[in-house]
């Protein structure tokens, strides 16, 4: 794969905008979090992590697209400006998903802990992931 230029923070905080997310968040608290994410590329039919495991982050993809799969099956594909490994990073609790790259993947890694550390001190940023994530179960039920 071609390597590409890395994102500056102003792209990083942009993209986080664009998330479902973090579409609540402030500017300000996505600069923390662009801080902490690093970026990520994957090949075609690499495994990001598999059902089971533990997940240690959060992939926002960039560019490329991912299959979802539980039990082998797949149920969903995931796509430019989403997000996998969300629930399983929060939680704490082993991955109900496998995640296989599709074709090449660029993403950026938010570490669980980060994040955890993030909201435990950021009141305004936890309002809006938990209103994010609201809305992304209502979606999906």
């Amino acid at each position: 794969m071609k390597q590409e230029k890395e994102l500056s923070t102003i792209e990083k905080v942009l993209f986080l905008k664009s998330i479902d997310l973090f579409a609540d968040a402030a500017i300000e608290d996505l600069g923390r979090v662009a801080a902490l994410t690093e970026e990520v590329r994957f090949k075609s039919g690499e495994t990001i992590f598999r059902e089971g495991e533990l997940v240690e982050a959060i992939y926002f993809v960039v560019k490329g697209r991912v299959a979802v799969e539980r039990n082998g099956n797949r149920s969903r594909e995931v796509g430019e400006k989403e997000a996998v490994g969300i629930v399983a990073a929060l939680d704490q609790e082993p991955a109900v998903h496998t995640v296989i790259a599709l074709e090449p993947v660029h993403a950026l890694k938010l570490d669980a802990q980060d994040f955890h550390d993030m909201l435990s001190v950021d009141y305004e940023l936890v309002r809006a992931v938990f209103r994010a994530l609201c809305w992304i179960i209502r979606e999906n039920h």
